[in-house]
């Protein structure tokens, strides 16, 4: 990140590439979180379990917070200060949203907001397709006219980029509610770092985490944070394999595209996990874990990934024989998850 403290007109906030991205409400956050280390035993306390809806098809999975869905991870996360305020407020009490966006950068809040993306360059869907999504804006140039952005802008990818004053004021005064679901429940939201804040770490937290995760456990407050009908609907855990398994029986019967957002989901949990091993066994927070551990689940990463890139070639070219290498290859991850979390968490005395 470069330093713009000596550059009049233009203030950036820092900003990292997050550990993970498969959905905007974590990339955002921890495009944040990311550049402060003293952040990590918050994220690596969390991103844990998973959870998917089992008609993958009509809704989706995610990472688990204990909390009601309508609540986002940075309400949950006391390294980070979360204001919102209605889009309606925002356009009656500042002149205008390159106004408000400056006033707030200038105090050091992100803008976190719904735009459409028929009217940002950054994106495929400009000039093609009328459909919103929340972009994260974490600094501005007035000599240049632009601000300093970020999201998922092409193929899915999260990056940064600059859009012009103009251009961002026009995807956000387009009516967002003609197109599709206001994630952010017409809010815009401020994040502002909390640098007071004094975290703890305990390693046998995560640990047990881990286990609920292997044993495909119902999360603690499941129940009280979400409607309890829902519960016969969803895979927890490891449990996600199944739906996933499922899902690609689907397409088989459907010759449709596949969603490659819960591989993505799924390759992005084995690789936080990689880096959570790294982390205690880097800062010496667990004694029974050792580089061979480490090495061990990184390979169970790369075949994540391997799933993904199985994914993207068959949406490239419909060849059903890629489906069954996708299966085939969903067991072996499984398997070969299973095998090292059953015998790890045996030596940690878990198990």
């Amino acid at each position: 990140m470069k330093d713009t403290t000596n550059v009049i007109g233009m203030k950036l906030l820092p900003i990292s590439h997050p550990m993970i991205t498969t959905y905007t409400q974590h990339a955002h956050l921890l495009s944040i979180l990311t550049h402060y280390e003293c952040t990590y035993p918050w994220i690596f306390s969390n991103y844990i379990q998973l959870y998917i809806n089992k008609d993958y098809k009509h809704k989706w999975g995610d990472f688990y917070f204990p909390q009601t869905y309508e609540l986002r991870p940075s309400d949950a996360c006391k390294w980070i200060i979360t204001q919102k305020i209605h889009r309606d407020t925002v356009t009656s009490k500042w002149g205008s949203i390159i106004d408000f966006i400056i006033e707030n950068i200038n105090s050091n809040h992100y803008v976190h907001t719904m735009v459409n993306y028929f009217y940002v360059p950054l994106s495929d869907r400009y000039n093609k397709l009328q459909l919103h999504h929340d972009i994260l804006v974490y600094g501005y140039d007035l000599n240049r006219e632009m601000f300093y952005v970020s999201d998922f802008f092409k193929n899915g990818i999260y990056s940064k980029g600059e859009i012009s004053f103009a251009d961002l004021s026009l995807a956000f005064s387009t009516n967002h509610l003609t197109t599709n679901h206001d994630y952010l429940r017409e809010m815009v939201y401020l994040y502002k770092f909390n640098d007071q804040y004094q975290d703890s770490f305990n390693a046998d937290t995560i640990v047990n985490s881990i286990s609920n995760y292997f044993t495909n456990k119902t999360p603690e407050y499941w129940e009280m944070f979400n409607y309890g009908g829902d519960r016969d609907n969803l895979d927890f855990g490891m449990q996600i394999y199944t739906t996933l398994q499922n899902y690609v029986n689907s397409i088989l019967e459907n010759e449709s595209k596949i969603d490659i957002r819960p591989f993505h989901l799924l390759y992005d949990h084995k690789k936080i996990m990689t880096l959570r091993l790294k982390y205690l066994y880097d800062n010496r927070l667990l004694s029974k874990l050792n580089q061979d551990h480490i090495d061990s689940f990184i390979s169970i990463e790369v075949m994540a990934k391997i799933i993904v890139n199985l994914v993207f070639k068959y949406n490239l070219t419909n060849d059903r024989s890629i489906l069954e290498s996708l299966h085939k290859m969903i067991i072996k991850v499984e398997n070969e998850e299973s095998i090292f979390l059953d015998r790890w968490l045996r030596q940690v005395g878990i198990q």
